[in-house]
């Protein structure tokens, strides 16, 4: 038996890759969501905290919450084209 599971005939490399692409999407998506929520003082501290100057230290971080939310979005469809590709057709 090759690297094909029995019961869906996809391989498990491919499963993994599927799995870690729809996790990357799901967290970007989160990331990005929260940039566009939280001012830069309360981001937390793993998304950079911006606390100088201070007036930067309230604006919103749009341009990072827009590109977090389109790598998010891609990489979920990277996710669906992966595990799409790789089922076998319900004819043969």
């Amino acid at each position: 038996m090759s690297s094909e599971t029995a019961a869906g005939g996809r391989s498990s490399g491919k499963l993994i890759v599927v799995v870690v692409l729809a996790v990357i999407g799901v967290l970007a998506i989160v990331a990005g969501v929260i940039y566009l929520i939280e001012p830069a003082k309360s981001l937390p501290s793993i998304l950079g905290t911006i606390t100088h100057p201070a007036a930067r230290a309230n604006a919103h971080r749009h341009t990072r919450g827009a590109v977090a939310l389109v790598v998010g979005a891609l990489c979920l469809a990277a996710a669906v084209l992966v595990g799409w590709r790789g089922k076998p057709s319900a004819g043969k």
